[in-house]
């Protein structure tokens, strides 16, 4: 027995060990392809810093809107069981996350092209080719990652302590800005990040969408069919070190404990 016990931890140590270098070894190589002098002229290139900016500041607005809409969606979700229409709900939510980007980039394309009756009926507004069209494809393929995460942030509140507060005499929306969402709001966090990360890498419903101004995934596309890594080594590191904060952030967050017994008390006062 403990022969075949060590023989499985090697087995699972080796087969761990070829997944982590596989993962890993890209991230190594692309140093291969960075040359300082070459690195710091390209960071500070202003096509860089503003495909950097757009792409941070597109991603927060298109986060915050998932967030306004999203939340209460995986709210209903989470609490509403039983009602028609329910599995063609969560197929519609789930399409973003499954569908090739260039094809998202193509219904919206449909929706917000020039053509579409939207635009017919509001000509003035530019959909495409402006920061409009970057945060609405950003906002479409990052939302299954918001509105399932806090689904199930909300799916794991023990119910019984909104319906302690419902009997308390709290509204509806007491209980749920007092209990349920600070009872689920790590979770919700966690999908904040997951999502603002997804909009900062988008590119595929991008390019379709508005290929300018440029987003930084777009920069890193351009830069690497120009003059190949060695000139989109800078934008990649950019976005490798964006990525390693959003980690540390996600790491300090999952670490958080729920509130206590005594916090969940308080809101009910």
């Amino acid at each position: 027995m403990g022969v075949k016990y060590h023989g499985f931890n090697i087995g699972i140590l080796i087969l761990s060990g070829i997944a982590i270098a596989y993962i890993a070894f890209p991230l190594v190589t692309i140093l291969i392809f960075v040359d300082l002098p070459t690195l710091l002229d390209s960071l500070v290139r202003p096509q860089v810093s503003d495909a950097f900016i757009v792409s941070l500041i597109s991603a927060t607005i298109s986060t915050l809107l998932l967030s306004l809409f999203g939340i209460p969606l995986a709210y209903f979700l989470a609490r509403y069981h039983n009602f028609r229409g329910k599995f063609l709900l969560r197929v519609i939510i789930i399409i973003p996350l499954v569908l090739p980007p260039l094809a998202s980039g193509a219904l919206l394309l449909g929706a917000f092209g020039p053509y579409s009756p939207l635009v017919q009926a509001i000509p003035r507004v530019e959909f495409t080719q402006s920061i409009l069209g970057v945060i609405i494809a950003q906002t479409y393929v990052a939302s299954p990652f918001m509105i399932l995460t806090s689904q199930a942030a909300f799916e794991s509140v023990d119910e019984s302590y909104e319906n302690v507060a419902r009997v308390l005499g709290k509204s509806k929306f007491e209980t749920f800005f007092k209990i349920s969402l600070p009872l689920a709001k790590t979770g919700i966090v966690i999908g904040f990040i997951i999502s603002w990360v997804r909009a900062v890498g988008e590119l595929g419903a991008t390019m379709m969408m508005a290929y300018h101004p440029h987003t930084i995934s777009i920069q890193i596309f351009e830069d690497n069919a120009i003059g190949g890594l060695r000139m989109a080594s800078s934008d990649i590191l950019l976005v490798l070190v964006l990525s390693i904060i959003a980690i540390l952030v996600f790491y300090i967050i999952t670490r958080k404990s729920r509130p206590n017994q005594q916090d969940i008390s308080m809101n009910f006062k």
